[in-house]
């Protein structure tokens, strides 16, 4: 094979990233404010020097899973990849899927829908609960019909400290369950994170985000699923 066809075949599949990442970069998402905007694409920069290979594992979804920074060293696996976006929505993650559905990672762990429930209640431009839900479910099977032999987990909506907010993410929670089918398993972890009904104090730092505690019970959680994919 010659230089010039080798250097070709290397290059194939970083074009194919970069107009991966372009197609999603360049669309509009729904209900972002400013700073969203700018971090969103910040991010999507980010991950562009940093891409997914096939056969990783990859976590997405909001700061619940940027905040938990190195998932490769949490976990002790270095397939394991963050694709967290701090206040990203089900509408985010939508808008991003074209990497995954590119680099064919083995398993994919969703996390989204706090930020969905924010909006709804504080800024009232996303109007149903159920949208939500609804969305979650788009996601997976958007990858499972672009990803076959891809494992779609979906992660259970975590608590509160505001009781309202933790009643809708219940709410969310069993909306996702009644959804679960060939395209995803869904991941209930909720009630280990909560005390009388709202997220426990010992394991977050502002009642919303978990701290380091609350990161290792998510790790306890999700390492027997881990451990099945080797």
């Amino acid at each position: 094979m010659s230089k010039k066809t080798t250097t070709s075949y290397l290059l194939i599949p970083v074009l194919s990233l970069f107009v991966a990442f372009s197609s999603f970069a360049s669309k509009e998402v729904p209900y972002q404010n400013d700073w969203l905007k700018a971090h969103y694409q910040h991010r999507l920069a980010l991950f562009s020097t940093q891409p997914v290979n096939e056969g990783d594992i990859v976590f997405i979804g909001d700061s619940l899973t940027e905040l938990g920074a190195n998932w490769a060293v949490r976990f002790e696996n270095l397939k394991v990849r963050n694709r967290g976006i701090r206040g990203d929505t089900t509408y985010g993650v939508l808008a991003r899927l074209d990497e995954l559905k590119q680099s064919k990672p083995s398993a994919v762990f969703l996390l989204i829908g706090i930020n969905d429930i924010f909006n709804i209640v504080y800024e009232n431009q996303i109007e149903k609960l159920s949208d939500t839900a609804t969305n979650i479910n788009k996601i997976a099977k958007q990858l499972k019909s672009s990803l076959p032999n891809t494992q779609i987990f979906v992660l259970g909506l975590l608590p509160d400290h505001r009781d309202f907010i933790t009643v809708m993410a219940k709410e969310g929670n069993n909306q996702l369950s009644s959804q679960e089918s060939e395209n995803f398993t869904f991941i209930n972890f909720h009630d280990l994170l909560s005390v009388d009904g709202t997220m426990n104090a010992k394991l977050t730092t502002d009642g919303t985000h978990l701290n380091e505690e609350g990161y290792k019970i998510w790790k306890k959680a999700l390492q027997p699923y881990l451990d099945s994919l080797k």
